[in-house]
């Protein structure tokens, strides 16, 4: 269920939430003096750049989830299970398709215009888009590195923060093999209420289309094309929608549509082996899942084998390879929610329901009203399909030896193979058929790419211990990584017949097509870190990154980064240590760190002018090829963007670690920003990429474990909770402004504004303040409204009317709207963060998971479209409830009658705007009426398991088995009016937050699984 919160502001409702659910509050008797630390704790070690290290050792900010933690969520893959589980990592999923993508950032990105997404780092080699490409059931651990001491080994590519994966290895000891498996039934988890009652909607219908001119084409659909000069047409036009209609039924698109279940399943087997020398793990899954949408379904195999040896004492080897393949029917995402919204849901007199709902009504209803935009869902997505299908295949080589005393020399090689392939095909029964029968017909495309990547990474690793004290460490290393890229692509029209869809492109025509080699991209670097401790109190590290790439010009190519970081464990000391306090707090950490960081995430060769073809006649005759410099002047300047990174973070542990937290401040800066910027016409180009911008992100996080009960009833408590806010420092030289467009007129638009001073994720539009009512007016003699009165703001144009939108003045008098563009909202939340309790009991256990997030507004762009803008469409209840009336019913006429106005709208201000042609163009308007709080507590995840007893195990030949069953998305607790208030709008980019635009809705989903170790 979704659970609606009626107050604008949510933030109040937050605190008692937040702390209910948190569990955190117990007795003093919980609480055990005596209790021994946990062993694990203090060795729990986690991954960072081409090492690890013992959590209690870090002086970086780091923050780890588990294969114990990403096992607990049966997930499709990897991004859904770390959801709202680490401190300063947000990921926002772009809708509830199958394969849908998603949006990851680290402490806001680091960038304006270019890419956001963290670089991934899998068993050492980068892996793009890893959390969608690997199984989660192959994951051993993930470690988010925040800090820049932690990231700035990574250099040129580390500003936008690191996600480091390390997959499971096979185990010294006896043979095992685990089975994992669910079965996952989605439902619709939300509606949005649209008019429903077929006499409304024809009476709402009727007083659009007199208003616009359009009685006659109402007629023909609705009242069995009766003409208008007929006798009583106007007069009587209610009464016979009222006797035609009162109990005629209605179409449910929503239901008809979305009212399924989509049927998920997923199996995963690995297989687990060693001996004191050799180590083997290999692992399958399939995953298949259908959406709620018909044709709309994602199917996942992968496979991967890990083989670790030590050939003889102080060599070693590793191996590992993966392959995966994934296909995703209907696009991954859909954004097309408004055209099974805004289906009408009676077809009068002119369709039955059977032929409304299985009949291509778009031309029919598109040639009564030009407006009518919306072909029948149902059909469309039977003739229009799209498919995807991607495979990757990686290989990865390791080896290490031991050599001289306390040196480890270690050389490792990754290759990596990517392929894509998509198409897409439209029938005679398609929009696009429809809308160009002659030009385009049948219509296909196909669009095919490839990739490959290698790396090689050599490293040297000393450690020692002098006296009992003293402890080093230090790398020193160099890689190399290439990449190389290809496409091509066609557009094909006009296939003579359907049947046998793309293969039989022969007999299209080819409308476009492209080709080419992208260039190829080099990263040269060496790099190093060298970590002294003393007395297991004071901690120091060093980086130093010397990074080349083939992305910028001759002359800046290379840069250096490096990063330093301190540690205090306050705890350690004697001090500490003999005084009470030690029984209380155990472990108390103090760390600082400071790094330079950079971002190359941009097209290759920017720093040239590129030369492209076009036509020069001669002769008078065209079809010469003749090249010319292209639009964008090159620079031989550019160079990535670099971020200076400051954190202060604690450590602390009370009551022998029951209790844990860690708090981090940062302050990251970025400058040189890359922005793609305009030139002066006289200069012959149009735009540049230059590096001139500059901003921050300053934020605070902190994670909270506590384990309450552990005696027999076992309960633990983790909590992340993050804070970021940005600030542009400066843009383009004279210019305070940067604009990014989102949407458009009749699917939802509004402008974001990147402004000095301010922060990222600003709305601009209009300010939306209600009606003009009858009390704006002067009255005349005859009891007509006539002029506004004195002091009422004007419209931008035009001479308005009662239940015109009206927006607030913007000119400098105050009396008038002008169209100049205000700040309506901001996308950005002020903080966001998750809530897992987990309880234990015998063989039984329960896990809760909330995600939540406070602040940001969401523009509702679906909202905006389904306003009214073409007859036939329905609209919200919420309008058509109460739009402004006009006409009156009496006459079935428009009145101009003050007294009647009154009468027709009580509560004239708490009105929407009316179906006036004035309002057909203020709806493309941006405003605030379409901005909405995005605060939302979700109960995430719910799951109920059970492991059976070791007596039973053995008698079935079992060491482990699990049954369980979850729920997803069980409830939502929003004032927000979509489908959901978690929105994004386009991945990788830190600029247009907050963006909802049909997004393909998401479900509740019910699970059973379960899992087998042999």
């Amino acid at each position: 269920m979704s659970l609606m919160v009626k107050q604008k502001n949510f933030k109040p409702l937050i605190a008692p939430l937040f702390l209910l659910a948190s569990g955190f509050m117990f007795g003093q008797k919980t609480v055990s003096d005596t209790a021994k630390v946990d062993t694990k704790d203090i060795e729990e070690v986690v991954v960072i750049g081409y090492g690890k290290v013992k959590k209690s050792d870090l002086t970086g900010s780091v923050a780890s989830v588990s294969a114990k933690d990403l096992a607990a969520t049966p997930a499709m893959n990897a991004l859904q299970a770390l959801q709202g589980r680490a401190s300063g990592l947000n990921i926002v999923t772009s809708g509830g398709a199958p394969g849908a993508g998603a949006n990851v950032t680290i402490r806001g990105g680091a960038s304006i215009t270019q890419g956001t997404s963290p670089l991934y780092i899998v068993d050492g080699f980068q892996l793009d888009n890893a959390l969608n490409v690997i199984n989660p059931n192959d994951i051993e651990s993930i470690d988010v590195l925040k800090g820049p001491s932690a990231i700035a080994i990574y250099g040129a590519r580390g500003s936008n923060g690191i996600i480091v994966i390390k997959t499971k290895s096979g185990k010294k000891g006896r043979t095992t093999i685990n089975y994992n498996s669910f079965l996952m039934f989605d439902m619709l988890s939300k509606r949005i209420d649209m008019i429903s009652n077929s006499e409304q909607f024809v009476k709402y219908q009727y007083e659009m289309a007199q208003l616009q001119g359009k009685t006659t084409q109402w007629s023909n659909v609705f009242d069995n094309s009766l003409g208008t000069d007929s006798p009583g047409f106007y007069t009587g036009v209610f009464n016979r929608i009222s006797n035609r209609y009162a109990n005629s039924s209605a179409l449910d698109w929503q239901e008809k549509m979305l009212g399924g279940t989509g049927l998920t399943q997923n199996h995963n087997v690995n297989f687990s082996t060693g001996n004191e020398k050799t180590q083997a793990f290999v692992s399958y899954n399939y995953n298949k899942q259908d959406g709620l949408l018909q044709n709309f379904s994602e199917t996942r195999n992968s496979l991967r084998a890990n083989i670790n040896s030590e050939l003889k004492k102080g060599l070693r080897v590793d191996v590992s390879t993966m392959f995966t393949s994934n296909s995703t029917n209907g696009g991954g995402e859909y954004g097309g929610m408004k055209k099974i919204l805004l289906q009408p849901i009676t077809g009068g007199t002119l369709f039955n329901d059977d032929q409304l709902f299985n009949t291509q009504t778009f031309p029919d209803f598109s040639s009564l009203d030009s407006g009518y935009d919306t072909e029948n869902p149902f059909i469309e997505t039977q003739a229009s399909t799209k498919n995807s299908r991607s495979r990757t295949f990686v290989a990865n080589m390791g080896l290490e030896v031991d050599f001289l005393k306390n040196f480890t020399f270690r050389t490792a090689g990754q290759y990596q193979w990517g392929s894509s392939k998509s198409t897409s095909f439209s029938d005679e029964n398609s929009r696009a058929f429809l809308t160009d029968p002659i030009n385009t017909g049948v219509n296909g495309s196909i669009g095919n790419s490839e990739s490959y990547r290698y790396q090689i990474t050599n490293t040297v690793n000393y450690t020692n211990t002098f006296g009992d004290k003293h402890k080093v460490s230090a790398l020193a290393g160099q890689e190399v990584v290439y990449s190389q890229s290809e496409s091509s692509s066609m557009t094909l029209i006009k296939f003579p017949i359907p049947n046998f869809g793309l293969d039989q492109i022969d007999n299209a025509t080819v409308r476009d097509k492209s080709a080419g080699r992208g260039a190829p991209n080099t990263l040269l670097s060496f790099f190093g870190r060298a970590n002294y401790t003393y007395d297991d109190r004071y901690l120091v590290t060093g980086t130093l990154r010397y990074d080349g790439s083939s992305k910028f010009g001759p002359n800046k190519k290379w840069g250096l980064f490096p990063s330093a970081a301190v540690a205090w464990r306050l705890s350690q000391e004697n001090f500490w240590q003999n005084s009470k306090i030690s029984g209380i707090i155990n472990e108390l950490k103090f760390r600082y760190e400071y790094g330079v960081t950079g971002n190359n995430d941009i097209g290759s060769n920017l720093f040239f002018t590129n030369i492209v073809q076009t036509d020069y006649p001669m002769n008078n005759t065209p079809g010469n090829p003749a090249y010319v410099p292209g639009s964008s002047l090159g620079n031989p300047n550019l160079i990535w963007e670099e971020s200076q990174n400051s954190n202060l973070g604690m450590d602390l542990g009370l009551f022998n670690n029951r209790i844990k937290l860690t708090a981090e401040l940062y302050d990251n800066k970025v400058s040189g920003m890359l922005l793609n910027s305009l030139l002066p016409v006289s200069s012959g180009y149009s735009r540049q990429y230059q590096n001139i911008g500059s901003m921050t992100n300053r934020g605070f996080e902190f994670t909270l474990n506590t384990t309450n009960i552990k005696k027999g009833f076992r309960w633990t408590t983790d909590l992340n909770f993050s804070s970021n806010k940005s600030k542009v420092l400066s843009l383009e030289q004279n210019q305070n402004i940067r604009t990014f467009g989102v949407g458009g007129n009749r699917t939802g638009v509004v402008t974001y504004y990147a402004t000095v001073g301010e922060e990222l994720g600003d709305m601009y539009g209009y300010v939306y303040q209600g009606v003009y009512t009858t009390d704006d007016f002067n009255v005349n003699p005859d009891g007509t409204f006539g002029s506004l009165k004195a002091g009422v703001v004007k419209p931008a144009t035009g001479t308005p009317k009662p239940g015109d939108m009206k927006f607030a003045a913007d000119n400098e008098a105050g009396d008038q709207f002008t169209r100049k563009m205000q700040k309506i909202g901001n996308g950005t939340p002020d903080f966001f963060g998750g809530i897992q309790n987990n309880f234990s009991y015998k063989g039984f256990d329960l896990a809760i998971f909330m995600k939540f997030s406070v602040g940001g507004d969401i523009y509702n762009a679906t909202k905006h479209s389904l306003s009214p803008y073409a007859l036939f469409q329905n609209v919200p209840g919420e309008f058509g409830n109460n739009y402004y009336r006009l006409i009156d019913p009496n006459t079935g006429q428009i009145t101009n009658n003050v007294q009647r106005l009154k009468e027709l709208n009580p509560d004239e201000g708490s009105r929407t705007w009316s179906l006036s042609n004035a309002n057909s163009q203020n709806i493309t308007y941006p405003s605030s009426y379409y901005v909405e709080d995005g605060s939302y507590l979700r109960i995430a995840q719910v799951t109920l398991g059970y492991s059976f007893e070791r007596q039973f195990l053995q008698n079935v030949g079992l060491s482990n088995a699990r049954i369980y069953f979850t729920v997803n998305n069980l409830a939502t607790i929003t004032g927000y009016s979509g489908y959901d208030p978690e929105v994004s709008a386009a991945s990788g980019v830190a600029v247009t937050p907050g963006f909802d635009s049909s997004t393909y809705p998401r479900s509740r989903s019910y699970v059973l699984g379960i899992n087998l170790t042999f």
